[in-house]
């Protein structure tokens, strides 16, 4: 049975685990007449989703939200939207392209994930032009009187969204609040990912998010956050931060990347207990100094 789950009113959250892949897919979806899902993630996840909608009682799409186009965000956008032909799919301006045609985004999934990638989290396939809508920066979508407010939230990518809830004060915000680490306590990592990753757009995102005063943080590689959600984007800025400043030291030093990555897994275990790995580690390492290398400080 899949693992669906109501975490504030008509909002379910979904996770839709990929065999021989490891980390946490979560779709979210919003149970109105005209019904909405934010974040399709991978094609892989289609199945899942389709048997969720069941679950819950979603019988068509009115809107498909990828909060950004990074292949488990959103590369099962084009296959939704040839389930549902009358689903408009919302995508950042910058964005918008490659979900018409994903070539390059095809070519950039190969690069990080390998050749194969497909093997494990299905085909990116492209989305209809009639079927892409791009919102403006602050656009409220109206889904049977559920206000639904996008904001353009650049910084982990150039081309990330996030949407508010204005019913529940829900925030969807993809990866632009981090990464919650723990369940328990109420502490996120940055999530960084080359080669797009810019850290003063990153804390200028998460200050224009926080203005918000969300009650609830639905994140996409992770829970659903009711508690102490202010604590928690207060401990990503910090990181973001420290960790900046732990690496711009290092390359300064003259350190390797692979060192580098070491003084941080060390600073990551020695402060919150915690054990990076090496992909997620070199993840980190490569957004922040291919950051600082466009910027010249390094």
């Amino acid at each position: 049975m899949v693992d669906v789950k109501e975490v504030a009113d008509k909002i379910y959250r979904l996770e839709t685990p990929i065999p021989g892949v490891y980390g946490i897919f979560v779709v979210y979806l919003i149970h109105e007449p005209q019904g909405v899902l934010v974040e399709p993630g991978p094609a892989a996840a289609v199945p899942l989703i389709r048997e969720g909608m069941s679950y819950v009682g979603m019988k068509d799409l009115a809107y498909i939200i990828p909060t950004h186009i990074h292949m488990d965000h959103g590369g099962g956008m084009g296959a939704l939207a040839q389930l549902f032909p009358k689903a408009k799919v919302l995508v950042h301006p910058r964005g918008a392209r490659h979900a018409i045609d994903p070539s390059r985004l095809i070519e950039g999934t190969r690069m990080v994930f390998g050749a194969d990638f497909e093997a494990h989290y299905g085909p990116i396939l492209p989305v209809p032009e009639s079927q892409v809508y791009v919102p403006e920066d602050g656009e409220v979508i109206s889904v049977n009187g559920r206000e639904l407010q996008i904001i353009y939230a650049p910084g982990h990518a150039q081309h990330h969204i996030a949407i508010f809830d204005r019913s529940v004060r829900g925030l969807f915000c993809g990866e632009a609040l981090g990464m919650p680490v723990d369940r328990t306590k109420p502490f996120a990592f940055p999530s960084v990912a080359p080669p797009n990753f810019d850290q003063e757009l990153y804390l200028s995102t998460i200050e224009k998010l926080r203005q918000l005063d969300a009650r609830i943080l639905l994140y996409s590689h992770g829970p659903a956050v009711q508690r102490e959600p202010e604590t928690l984007i207060e401990s990503v800025v910090e990181n973001t931060q420290v960790f900046g400043d732990l690496i711009l030291n290092a390359m300064k030093e003259g350190e390797s990347y692979q060192a580098i990555g070491r003084r941080l897994a060390d600073h990551m275990e020695s402060r919150f207990g915690i054990r990076v790995d090496e992909a997620g580690l070199a993840m980190i390492v490569g957004g922040y100094t291919m950051y600082y290398k466009s910027k010249g400080l390094a």
